[in-house]
């Protein structure tokens, strides 16, 4: 499984909004140019949805749009010739692409850090020490997915995504 930022999230996007604009007249006549084009728009759209899929988080409406999306580039692909039909294809994909920038902007939240603070030197006695020293580890490894011990101190970095609390 691919790992995605927001901002590659959006790029990906803007490259399927960029690719759009080539049939702004319909079909371009060059029409394996063309499928090829829309194939990779439709491998984008397919592997964002998977991956909002695979976050635990509840974004079937942008997965939606992305099947949409995909079901409009279809209706491209086999209608090629089809100036009227490729045209308005075209305006309503740039309105669901606007929505699905709009969306991802919106509601994927990219944590930079987060800082765990050690509170084992707060507490005196043995049995409460090992109870805040395992929760710390806990934490640090749910938050991290890092397994084995870690050293104190030791500044980590990994990047995570994830959805808006509501």
């Amino acid at each position: 499984m691919a790992y995605f930022t927001r901002n590659k999230m959006l790029t990906m996007v803007l490259e399927m909004y960029s690719a759009n604009s080539r049939f702004g007249q319909g079909g371009t006549g060059d029409d394996a140019t063309d499928l090829k084009i829309l194939i990779e728009c439709q491998q984008k759209a397919l592997v964002i949805g998977e991956y909002l899929e695979s976050m635990g988080m509840d974004y079937s409406d942008i997965v939606g749009m992305f099947e949409n999306y995909c079901n409009m580039i279809y209706d491209i692909s086999e209608n090629l010739h089809d100036d009227k039909l490729v045209m308005n294809c075209k305006v309503r994909i740039g309105y669901v692409l606007q929505d699905i920038l709009t969306e991802i902007e919106n509601r994927i939240v990219e944590i930079r850090s987060i800082d765990i603070y050690d509170f084992r030197g707060l507490v005196d006695a043995p049995g409460e020490k090992k109870i805040v020293s395992k929760e710390i580890n806990r934490l640090i490894d749910s938050c991290l997915r890092l397994a084995g011990p870690l050293d104190e101190g030791v500044e980590m970095t990994r990047p995570l995504v994830v959805g808006t609390y509501e």
